[in-house]
């Protein structure tokens, strides 16, 4: 396979989103890949749950995720040899192992695309999950309208901020509220947020694992 057909098994693509996790660690860093290369990753500094860039000394190990297209979760090890500063700061990352198809969490998360509606003062704002968990989803928005066509433009909530977002389970529509944890724009124009769930009631979370759980299960016997 030439390298385009590889970088997602090997390492995460220029432009997606990543989970960085510390060794011990349980709660990841979101970030986004400015630079993708065999010997040298390059990640913008990562945020918390609360939205906070996360402090990383050098020599720091950590364990890189991501989820390719039609295939399981994947994660390569790094060490962190360089912090650079500026209006967006990043890591330069060396691996120092290979890529593996895995699963750290007690929710796993599955590539999975249902339609999802974010709430805005003018109604919902449709979208598609890109993959979904337990703890959270990430969502793809189409692009912002170019205004002067009568469109209504819709600035995503920010890292850190509130939202609530609609979606079909089972059949059933669930309000999700959760914090932003990650936004960014991929480079088609497409708009993506990675949420973290917030006060699910027991049911919700019991159908959201069953969800996930099902989707794991029907790839991986496909």
């Amino acid at each position: 396979m030439n390298d385009v057909q590889t970088t997602g098994l090997s390492r995460p693509e220029s432009g997606s989103t990543v989970e960085v996790v510390t060794g011990g660690s349980t709660a990841p860093a979101h970030s986004q890949v400015e630079s993708s290369l065999e010997q040298e990753l390059v990640l913008e500094v990562g945020v918390d749950a609360s939205g906070r860039r996360v402090r990383l000394s050098l020599g720091a190990e950590v364990s890189v995720w991501w989820s390719p297209v039609e295939v399981p979760v994947r994660c390569r090890p790094y060490q962190i040899v360089d912090v650079r500063g500026g209006t967006v700061p990043t890591w330069r990352l060396r691996p120092v192992g290979s890529a593996v198809d895995g699963d750290r969490r007690a929710t796993p998360r599955a590539p999975l695309h249902v339609p999802v509606g974010l709430a805005m003062p003018s109604g919902l704002l449709l979208g598609e999950t890109a993959d979904l968990s337990e703890g959270g989803l990430r969502v793809i928005f189409p692009a912002e309208p170019t205004a002067g066509f009568g469109d209504v433009a819709h600035p995503l909530p920010d890292t850190g901020e509130r939202a609530v977002l609609a979606i079909a389970l089972d059949g059933t529509r669930v309000e999700l509220r959760c914090r932003v944890v990650h936004r960014s724009r991929l480079a088609d124009g497409r708009r993506q947020l990675r949420v973290a769930f917030e006060d699910l009631s027991d049911e919700v979370r019991s159908r959201l694992r069953t969800t996930t759980a099902l989707e794991l299960a029907r790839r991986a016997t496909r």
